[in-house]
């Protein structure tokens, strides 16, 4: 059964901190308190926590109070502020949370790309050390031209293309033979 506290009454017992006015607040505002802050906050635990909070804040403020409409007005204001409060850590958090998720995306690519360039690096010096006509067409197909485009470029057949492009291969799968998969599955694609 709800009690009723005459003005006076509810502002002396706040004065003395007596259980019996922050009993009677609580019974009057928690319904109404904790239905806005879970409008706001859409979340009914996070709602219930502030609304505790917002009564200790009651609790520990030190304001002097004249009216009940200023507790209420009190009560209210410090739900307002924690809901903004809260809202801006979770968006906050949220931003970092992208942040750090688009770090972690362009770190792997950029040691996806460290990678790429070393197993390149390894292939490009093999192929230095290659024959000079096997160098070539290796070269050239690292380019992306298809085997009758060397043929064409290089005034050699196609025949020719594929012995040179098979020499190569045979040499450098073993010259980078133990180097890493990396550079086998390179090789795979001549």
């Amino acid at each position: 059964m709800k009690q009723i506290l005459d003005t006076k009454t509810l502002i002396s017992l706040l004065e003395r901190k007596d259980n019996k006015a922050y009993q009677y607040l609580y019974e009057r505002y928690y319904v109404s308190l904790k239905a806005l802050a879970n409008y706001y906050l859409r979340d009914n635990v996070q709602g219930e926590d502030l609304v505790q909070d917002v009564f200790v804040a009651l609790w520990e403020s030190r304001y002097k109070f004249r009216t009940e409409n200023e507790i209420k007005y009190f009560l209210y204001r410090a739900l307002k502020n924690g809901c903004v409060s809260l809202l801006r850590k979770q968006k906050l958090k949220a931003k970092y949370l992208h942040e750090a998720l688009s770090a972690n995306v362009e770190e792997d690519n950029f040691w996806e790309k460290v990678l790429e360039e070393d197993v390149y690096a390894r292939l490009m010096s093999a192929i230095e050390t290659l024959p000079p006509q096997c160098k070539l067409v290796m070269q050239l197909t690292l380019e992306g031209l298809k085997g009758q485009e060397i043929a064409e470029r290089l005034q050699i057949s196609l025949a020719t293309v594929k012995e040179y492009k098979g020499q190569g291969k045979k040499i450098l799968q073993q010259q980078l033979k133990g180097r890493g998969t990396l550079l086998a599955i390179v090789l795979i694609i001549f």
